[in-house]
């Protein structure tokens, strides 16, 4: 049953993400709220959706086209130029996007050069492992504007990948099955799959970066549903006492540590006192995150957080390297990134009131 403290501890979480979402992002849930001279200043200026160049040929700008979407950490603006009927260029314009995501996701113009806006139409064109979020936005920004330069509205915009649909079938068993179904060898194919298919295959998740964009965007069905079932676990669940349900049957780096877990019999012993400095420790940094947050200053350490590890093709190294290190340590120490350092899980655990 819910409760007013747990009603409380999520309102207040709630309005937490509320002022870093506009602080970060000038946006609430697809309205602007401040505007971003930053971003505004690196977008051209543009009379509407589409002009000509000095040679004769069609220029479509996603920005002023209906429909579009944006990609992992921002708007996704490209123009699109025709000429003879053909597509002859795709030129991305400076946006707010991950940079690592969106050269990896910018991979994909080619597979458009040279086709008519029919053609271009009727393929059906993959996101990129690694980059799901901008190339997804790359295709559906591309369709939306080739839909408008034929003089339709996006309706071809609104593809999902079906590998969403695998993604939902994972995410949706993870939510239900663990509620009924008490069994280790369901529980370990669980944690398999969420590995495997959330996190290297379609990189699903929860971190800073994606939930602030929620906050800022709103979720667009259907491609979000995946998100929208890791949001219900992640803060709703708690209200009904089903705490830390995300971490423990959803998250890919969490399953990855408890995975990683069962290799090793032997566990080292952490003492009390060590593990309160630890537990204060993950909520001082937790505390520093957020303010900067809210001031807006230093607000790149979204960028860092180790579930973009999955996504192992567009991300540093270091990061990699910070990840596998933590999933070797939680041989011997149980999940050691989720308990000490995780900015994400600490947020969750905010909501539930639980330290």
């Amino acid at each position: 049953m819910v409760n007013k403290d747990r009603i409380l501890r999520f309102s207040l979480t709630f309005m937490m993400l509320v002022a870093a979402a506009i602080t970060v992002n000038k946006a609430l849930f697809g309205n602007n709220i401040v505007a971003s001279v930053a971003v505004e200043d690196m977008l051209p200026v543009s009379a509407g959706a589409m002009d000509v160049d000095a040679d004769g040929n069609a220029v479509i700008h996603t920005s002023a086209v209906p429909g579009t979407v944006n990609g992992y950490a921002g708007p996704v603006h490209l123009d699109i130029y025709i000429a003879d009927g053909k597509i002859s260029d795709i030129k991305p314009l400076p946006n707010a996007d991950t940079p690592s995501f969106f050269r990896r996701a910018s991979e994909l113009f080619g597979k458009w050069i040279g086709k008519s806006p029919d053609e271009a139409l009727e393929m059906n064109v993959d996101g990129i492992s690694g980059a799901t979020y901008s190339s997804t936005a790359i295709i559906n920004n591309i369709n939306a504007g080739l839909s408008y330069y034929k003089g339709a509205q996006s309706s071809a915009a609104s593809t999902t990948p079906w590998k969403i649909w695998v993604a939902l079938a994972v995410t949706l068993a993870a939510c239900l099955l663990p509620l009924f179904v008490r069994n280790r060898v369901y529980h370990n194919a669980q944690l398999v799959a969420n590995v495997v298919v959330l996190g290297f295959w379609c990189g699903q998740f929860l971190d800073y970066t994606l939930i602030l964009k929620y906050m800022s965007e709103g979720l667009v069905f259907p491609a979000w549903l995946v998100a929208a079932l890791m949001l219900i676990a992640a803060f709703v669940y708690p209200l009904f006492g089903k705490h830390r349900h995300y971490c423990t049957y959803i998250c890919p780096l969490g399953s990855a540590q408890q995975i990683m877990g069962m290799v090793c019999g032997y566990k080292i012993h952490i003492s009390t006192k060590v593990l309160k400095i630890l537990d204060w420790s993950r909520k001082i940094l937790w505390a520093v995150l957020m303010l900067s947050l809210w001031t807006d200053c230093l607000t790149g350490w979204m960028n860092l957080e180790l579930f973009q590890a999955f996504q192992f093709r567009s991300v540093s190294w270091w990061i990699i390297g910070a990840a596998c290190l933590f999933l070797v340590l939680s041989a011997v120490v149980s999940r050691p990134y989720c308990r000490f350092v995780c900015p994400t899980g600490s947020l969750f655990k905010c909501s539930e009131n639980i330290g």
